[in-house]
């Protein structure tokens, strides 16, 4: 597991002055009650500017694959690290909880308050789900599937690869 260093800001213009030209900016609409930290290890460094609501911003960084799936909030992108490139930044239509990764690190699970998105390893996109309610709980039930649970108790079980039912 490669770990992150991270380090608060108290502006965008002191987040800004502290990345470098290969640095990421993954950014909100700029307020008051925006936070401005800092993630850098050896391979990258990613700013981000957002607005607080609770939620911290999630990376996770796939050493055989270059890559690294971030995202806070209703921001979430892709980056290569090793050609210093954005593969993707796209908009959510609902709150981001986390980044989940399977244990063969063949999926990435951006699982949000209404929706779940799945990619490869590799950034390219497979499928994406819109809930009925808001997510109660879920987990990865082995490398094959998620489990999404519900407030009133209903479960509902994805296939990674293809978002089928089970």
């Amino acid at each position: 597991m490669v770990s992150f260093e991270k380090k608060s800001y108290e502006s965008a213009m002191e987040l800004e002055t502290n990345l470098d030209r290969s640095s990421f900016l993954i950014s909100e609409e700029i307020s008051e009650s925006n936070k401005f930290i800092k993630y850098s290890n050896d391979f990258v460094d990613i700013g981000f500017i957002y607005y607080d609501v609770g939620l911290e911003p999630q990376i996770e960084l796939l050493a055989q694959s270059d890559k690294i799936f971030l995202g806070v909030n209703k921001i979430y992108s892709c980056l290569d690290y090793d050609s210093k490139s954005m593969l993707f930044k796209k908009e959510l239509p609902s709150l981001l909880y986390e980044i989940l990764v399977d244990s063969d690190a063949q999926y990435i699970i951006y699982v949000c308050e209404l929706d779940i998105f799945v990619y490869k390893n590799d950034g390219s996109f497979l499928w994406k789900m819109g809930l009925r309610d808001v997510i109660e709980d879920y987990y990865l039930e082995g490398n094959e599937s998620i489990v999404i649970e519900y407030n009133d108790g209903d479960k509902i079980n994805f296939s990674l690869d293809s978002g089928k039912t089970k």
